[in-house]
């Protein structure tokens, strides 16, 4: 199992309708937000903690998504992944001097991830350096096509993706890709 705690503005929806959307189609996700809890798909288990406001966590090699809103006000606990938006300055600032993983995701190629080419449907999802997968897989630079869902923001879709290539996710369209 998988434990993934995501952080932001309750108002924004986008990590939840793609969890919904599209990790439950080779996952079991159990997704927690605003005092409810919801169970999609079947497979390995992922369980999604979504929360605006501060929570102690205690896991081990806990993944955290921020929102792109997302200003954190507390400690990641060691040895934590942090997925981070990169033109989010405050957000990158509580982030520093932490003993996390950062991975950033932006518009530039000096984010861990970004993207390459862009239309109003699809999106070329870039990963500029080579990164270690929570299985421990080495995965190389890559380019993968997306369909960008209605009314999701483009950080989001970067963001998505860099999680699913760490989660090494081989049961999707990304395992034949990489």
């Amino acid at each position: 199992m998988t434990a993934i705690f995501i952080c932001g503005k309750k108002e924004d929806r986008d990590f939840f309708n793609l969890f919904r959307g599209v990790l439950s189609n080779n996952y079991r996700v159990t997704y927690i937000s605003d005092n409810s809890v919801y169970q999609w798909g079947s497979g390995y288990e992922l369980i999604a903690a979504d929360f605006d406001g501060y929570c102690h966590i205690s896991a081990e090699n806990p993944v955290f998504l921020l929102k792109k809103d997302c200003v954190p006000n507390f400690s990641f606990p060691a040895d934590s992944t942090v997925i981070a938006f990169s033109e989010n300055e405050r957000q990158l600032s509580a982030l520093k001097n932490q003993p996390i993983h950062p991975i950033t995701c932006g518009f530039v190629k000096t984010d861990s991830f970004s993207y390459t080419s862009l239309s109003d449907e699809k999106i070329v999802v870039s990963l500029n350096r080579e990164i270690t997968a929570f299985s421990g897989k080495k995965i190389l630079p890559l380019e993968l096509p997306f369909a960008i869902p209605k009314e999701v923001d483009l950080y989001s879709v970067i963001a998505f993706t860099a999680l699913r290539i760490m989660l090494d996710d081989y049961n999707s369209e990304i395992g034949e890709l990489i």
